[in-house]
């Protein structure tokens, strides 16, 4: 059995350094790390040179010609690792790490003892904050690691991750459905592959003991239809792919209200808190009707 790592990365140097150093510095250490760094402007290579990484025999870094966004970059990593031919390969973002030396080595065990039952597997590690909170919270309203601990079974939490956080994805899933949708470019990609994998009938579940860092996501509460809800706000042009890949998404799957839903909610966000109101609203009409529209691939530059 081989298994392979995938970073995707852009200008944040100090903390892909990071990354990389929990990484090399598991219990059980990946056979190839993949570095997709896409086209950032920082000089990362520079710094890694340095630091001696690129002299490890693990270590594969890839330069892209240009910026593909965080869906063009996991497609990319995704796709070299199942052509080099792994069977397992865990992806992450570049803002995150593993929280200890133990994070890989539990989710490649629980990996390999389910994988005789389903060999689609989409696993991920708990995603991890500060203290005991959690960076996104899982669904069913678990939020910090007490919750998860009462929900776990067998080490297992079924059903609900925060993809491409220390995310383990089986060769047979990749053969199944395919890599992440880069025409995405950023926003959502990760949901859409965790949403494929469900329809798929993958075995998909967070690990409770393999724990991967992630600071946590800024929510800022608003009320809708008089109850208190929790969101947050990012630039205009995001907030459009946002918009308009979660449209895209819950049209396909035939939830029209589920984008309805969202994108109010994303507007009424905007209102209250953005410092540009009326751009934010104009891109996230712009995105629903694209998402409508399936108009996808990079649309709309920062």
């Amino acid at each position: 059995m081989k298994t392979a790592g995938v970073v995707v990365t852009y200008n944040r140097k100090e903390e892909l350094v990071k990354n990389i150093k929990a990484i090399l510095s598991q219990s059980y250490v990946v056979d190839r790390y993949y570095i997709i760094d896409n086209h950032g402007s920082d000089n990362t290579e520079k710094l890694l040179q340095e630091e001696g990484i690129l002299d490890n025999k693990v270590i594969e870094y890839v330069y892209l010609k240009e910026n593909i966004g965080g869906a063009g970059g996991f497609y990319t990593g995704l796709k070299m690792a199942y052509e080099d031919g792994y069977d397992y390969i865990c992806l992450m973002d570049d803002d995150g790490r593993p929280a200890d030396d133990k994070m890989m080595e539990f989710l490649v065990k629980r990996a390999e003892e389910l994988h005789s039952a389903n060999e689609l597997l989409l696993l991920n590690s708990l995603v991890c904050g500060p203290a005991d909170i959690l960076s996104f919270g899982l669904n069913g309203g678990i939020k910090t690691k007490q919750i998860a601990a009462e929900r776990e079974k067998d080490n297992l939490i079924v059903g609900t991750i925060n993809p491409f956080n220390g995310t383990l994805v089986s060769k047979e899933l990749v053969e199944k459905i395919g890599y992440p949708n880069k025409d995405f470019f950023i926003k959502g990609d990760e949901q859409d592959y965790y949403y494929r994998a469900l329809k798929a009938n993958a075995f998909v579940a967070t690990v409770f003991d393999s724990n991967y860092y992630h600071p946590v996501l800024e929510c800022k509460s608003f009320k809708i239809f008089g109850k208190v809800k929790k969101g947050s706000t990012e630039a205009p042009w995001k907030e459009y792919y946002r918009a308009r890949n979660f449209t895209y998404m819950f049209k396909r799957d035939g939830e029209p209200i589920k984008y309805v839903r969202q994108n109010v909610r994303q507007i009424l966000i905007a209102i209250k808190y953005s410092p540009k109101k009326m751009q934010t609203i104009k891109m996230i009409l712009k995105g629903w009707r694209d998402g409508v529209s399936g108009r996808l691939g990079p649309t709309v530059k920062p």
